[in-house]
């Protein structure tokens, strides 16, 4: 492999037909910020917008098959994992991964809808549990699936945020990025590692729904370690790539918004401004 060829990322999830998210959307972030992206379905989607039409549960042994094909070929530097639908699927990852210690993995651990809703059966959560975060050097659950993984009502606040990222991080032993608060007018991710709580935040963008945004945001972070980024650095990077690409967002004629990947010039834009993004004890 050539020295100038860039990093490679692996992104493992489900396929997104709009774009909009899934593995789709995650090359797009790598692309964005200087990696090769590369992809395993687990989930195939017929999906629009306004919602899912209809999944089909990519098989095991050929969900195996592309993880090895892509790591006999490339040399992967950072993964992320995204959504799978099945206790079957999400353990077969795990195996591989296990096989694999010194990479470093963002989790996207995509458990509810925007609503809340639970999207994973008792097992598939379990096995996520099991298999997959305590792999994971960084876990971004947003505000709604912290609150489900934790098994507590309701992540509201940043004092839920906070509690529920070190919930996460003792029970696992993986950082825990918990994202989508918002306080004083600015957006707010909170991240519980061993050096204790940081607080990540930026522009809060007064907007309709803005689609894509948690597939970018993790994948950010993997494209960042991808590089060589600190955990904290890579964090930081993401935050100012994804209030970006949401500030940037094209909207479609009902107010909604899909980010835009394109709105930047490249892994130099990822790094942070003060005067437009905080990183804080």
């Amino acid at each position: 492999m050539s020295d100038t060829f860039p990093p490679v990322c692996l992104s493992i999830g489900a396929s997104d037909c709009t774009g909009a998210a899934g593995v789709q959307a995650d090359c797009k972030t790598f692309i964005s910020l200087g990696c090769y992206g590369t992809s395993v379905v687990t989930v195939l989607s017929a999906r629009g917008l306004a919602g899912v039409q209809e999944l089909h549960q990519v098989p095991e042994k050929f969900i195996r098959q592309q993880l090895d094909a892509i790591a006999g070929s490339l040399p992967i530097a950072a993964v992320k994992v995204g959504f799978m639908t099945s206790a079957s699927a999400i353990r077969c990852v795990g195996r591989w991964l296990r096989e694999r210690q010194r990479l470093p993995v963002v989790v996207d651990p995509v458990a509810t809808d925007s609503r809340g809703i639970a999207l994973l059966q008792p097992e598939a959560l379990q096995a996520m549990h099991d298999e997959l975060l305590p792999r994971a050097a960084v876990i971004t659950p947003n505000r709604f699936e912290a609150a489900l993984l934790t098994q507590v009502e309701e992540c509201l606040s940043v004092e839920d945020m906070q509690e529920a990222a070190r919930s996460l991080h003792r029970r696992h032993g993986c950082s825990t990025l918990v994202t989508g608060g918002i306080l004083d007018g600015r957006s707010l991710d909170v991240l519980a590692g061993i050096d204790g709580i940081n607080r990540y935040d930026a522009e809060w963008c007064p907007r309709g729904k803005v689609h894509g945004v948690g597939s970018a945001h993790s994948a950010a972070i993997a494209a960042g370690l991808a590089r060589g980024d600190s955990l904290r650095e890579a964090v930081l990077h993401a935050k100012l790539y994804i209030s970006s690409a949401i500030t940037a967002a094209p909207c479609l004629d009902d107010g909604a918004g899909i980010i835009w990947h394109g709105a930047g010039g490249g892994p130099d834009w990822a790094r942070p401004k003060t005067d437009r993004f905080l990183a804080r004890k």
